[in-house]
């Protein structure tokens, strides 16, 4: 999102999708909310990701930027945003790291949107994060075509979230389904679906079922795993284990991995899930657990193969 587990064996390795940032700003503010406010926050959060992402056996991992919700004109709407993190402060975070890659945000009903595309994928970012039913981003609208278009000649995929949500508000829970990433496919973009349209939480509306359509009908349709390891997601992950095509490693970090679940199914054994309990690090406990699961080992290279060489020189 270069090796996994051994450095000898392959070419090309593991790219975890994270939120790092983003939740920084959230988890700060509410922490400042109870009384344990630290204006170095930020910085701590910072290093002890480093700290979590060096130790790990991933190669690379994508910082994602957050952009403000707005409004169909553009305009920002601070009142309705729980999180804004710019894309100038995920350009400086992943200096601090070579195992760190550039996620950018950038709403397209900006009126600098196209130019602030270019300049994002001039500066090395691997793919755009947008949260349509957090950020309002009707990805379907016509007027956004142009904005597709371009994403898709600069060749930078687009990891939209679908699904329930619930860290964050959601201002259109009409946006949660994969079939409003229709546009951004037809304009030729490679589109990956966060948790693959699966809730969040039980009350929450299911979109799985849209996801395994799109795939079937967009090759250039992916699915990632982050966050799916909670009773929840058992039902979509039994059925994505069967049928694993274009999937893709995510952690959604800092969400919290779950194991029990697992061990509850029966796809893991007590000891198993002893040894993955075990694992301090998010990062590498969600890897364990995902090669546990029986997924391919390709869900954690093919995002190599999405994102542009260019970006990565020192990764390939």
């Amino acid at each position: 999102m270069p090796p996994v587990l051994d450095p000898l064996q392959l070419d090309t390795g593991t790219l975890a999708l994270f939120v790092g940032q983003a939740a920084t700003a959230l988890v700060q503010a509410q922490l400042a909310a109870r009384g344990f406010g630290d204006l170095r926050f930020d910085e701590l959060y910072l290093n002890k990701l480093l700290e979590w992402a060096s130790e790990s056996t991933l190669e690379a991992a994508v910082l994602l930027a957050e952009d403000w919700v707005r409004d169909d004109h553009g305009a920002v709407r601070k009142d309705l945003s729980d999180a804004f993190v710019s894309n100038n402060e995920v350009f400086a975070a992943v200096k601090r790291s070579p195992k760190l890659l550039a996620g950018v945000s950038i709403h397209p009903a900006r009126r600098d949107a196209l130019d602030e595309l270019e300049r994002c994928a001039a500066e090395g970012a691997v793919l755009l994060k947008l949260l349509p039913c957090v950020q309002n981003v009707d990805c379907n609208q016509k007027k956004y075509k142009s904005f597709w278009t371009k994403l898709a000649e600069l060749g930078l995929p687009l990891l939209a979230h679908t699904g329930g949500e619930f860290f964050v508000r959601s201002c259109r829970n009409d946006l949660k389904s994969p079939l409003c990433l229709r546009l951004p496919l037809e304009c030729g973009v490679t589109v990956i679906a966060a948790h693959c349209g699966t809730r969040a939480l039980p009350w929450d509306g299911n979109h799985f079922e849209d996801f395994l359509k799109m795939r079937k009908e967009f090759q250039n349709f992916y699915g990632d795993l982050s966050a799916l390891s909670h009773i929840t997601h058992l039902r979509s992950l039994e059925q994505l284990r069967e049928e694993p095509e274009r999937l893709l490693h995510g952690t959604d970090y800092p969400v919290v991995t779950a194991v029990f679940p697992s061990w509850l199914k029966g796809w893991i054994s007590k000891e198993t899930m002893q040894r993955l309990r075990a694992i301090r690090n998010p990062l590498e406990k969600k890897i364990e657990l995902t090669r546990a699961l029986g997924f391919p080992e390709r869900v954690f290279t093919d995002l190599w193969d999405l994102i542009p060489t260019a970006a990565v020189p020192t990764m390939t």
